[in-house]
């Protein structure tokens, strides 16, 4: 009997628009848990919208489960990878050094920031800062010196490579000197470098004040981001260039966090529905070879009408059919079979074997 197809949203997803569509909703919904709730959320969102709902609604299939979390892993990387764009072109607030040293009233270094934001190889950029007498901490000369800070490393203040970062990135160090033994007054510093090469840079601060009595220098930095203590920027090159940087770690990140939990999961299932497979296989061989002529009708019998109605009254039984083995596997077989349902093996040549003797 002809298996009859799904109605409604299910038969409409077994169409190819129907697996375009459901194909398009799980890169949405992955791309937009990946940039705008959590990164790790998108690993149980790729799951549901890429296995979980497609195996309920029908759509079994390996092959076709496959290619569903490979989609997702291609298309998402580059959605995400225009937002993120956006995001790190977008200049940011300025920076101050902490509140919370003891004995002053405020943070030393204040409204550092970087301008322009964006630029091109032959932007002179400027950076600034506010040095407030109210941040020295007490006991402590006025400042030193400051320095500026600026490398594809984030928070690196040195060419000594933090754990994060490999050894060889770009690295620039710019120093101010030209204090007042005593500074009263809030000053404004600032420096100015051409970086001269396309890239997304990061830049930091440090400011050298001394303790009066024991000559001890105190070293301070700006507040970065909670990871690294960078401060993000300037970006240098033009939206493409920085599109380009990026997509290559966005796709590492999406096949590395999205992609290996998805075929993982996907393998274990594709290994239980082989075990399932093989269990009713196991059980359809237990059953018995069917007849040749077909399986009864339901509520029917395997034998003609005449064996199937038993014999005339006053006469004796009908024989049962001949049993024969298998002479390659052993396998019990019927008389009028010609090849051996478990192995395959020819039958043609092998006489049946006699029956007991009834006594």
């Amino acid at each position: 009997m002809q298996q009859q197809k799904p109605r409604g949203f299910r038969g409409f997803v077994q169409t190819i628009y129907g697996k375009s569509l459901l194909v398009a909703i799980a890169v949405l919904v992955v791309f937009a848990t990946y940039v705008y709730v959590d990164t790790l959320l998108a690993i149980p969102a790729m799951l549901l919208f890429g296995l979980a709902i497609p195996i309920w609604l029908g759509l079994k299939r390996p092959r076709f489960l496959a290619l569903v979390g490979l989609v997702i892993v291609v298309a998402a990387a580059p959605l995400s990878t225009v937002v993120i764009t956006q995001d790190i072109r977008a200049p940011i607030s300025p920076s101050n050094s902490l509140t919370t040293i003891s004995g002053t009233s405020g943070a030393l270094m204040q409204n550092a920031t970087v301008s322009p934001y964006t630029g091109t190889t032959s932007t002179n950029f400027t950076w600034s800062v506010t040095i407030v007498p109210a941040g020295i901490p007490k006991g402590n000369t006025s400042p030193v010196w400051l320095n500026l800070y600026v490398s594809t490393c984030p928070g690196a203040t040195s060419t000594s490579p933090p754990s994060w970062c490999s050894a060889g990135y770009p690295f620039t160090l710019l120093n101010y000197t030209a204090f007042p033994a005593n500074l009263t007054a809030p000053t404004t510093v600032t420096f100015h470098y051409r970086i001269g090469s396309n890239g997304i840079w990061d830049w930091q601060m440090g400011i050298y004040t001394k303790n009066s009595t024991t000559g001890r220098p105190f070293f301070q930095t700006l507040v970065g981001d909670p990871t690294y203590n960078g401060i993000e920027g300037p970006v240098v090159g033009d939206y493409a260039s920085t599109f380009g940087a990026i997509l290559p770690t966005i796709y590492f990140d999406d096949a590395l966090f999205l992609g290996g939990p998805f075929f993982v999961v996907l393998l274990i299932y594709l290994l239980f529905k082989n075990r399932e497979r093989r269990r009713k296989e196991a059980a359809q061989r237990a059953a018995g070879p069917v007849p040749p002529t077909g399986a009864p009708p339901e509520g029917g019998s395997a034998l003609p009408p005449s064996i199937a109605k038993g014999p005339p009254p006053g006469s004796s039984a009908a024989p049962t059919a001949a049993e024969r083995t298998c002479p390659n596997c052993n396998a019990v077989v019927y008389e009028n079979e010609t090849t051996c349902w478990k192995c395959g093996a020819s039958l043609t040549a092998v006489p049946a074997a006699p029956l007991p003797s009834s006594r």
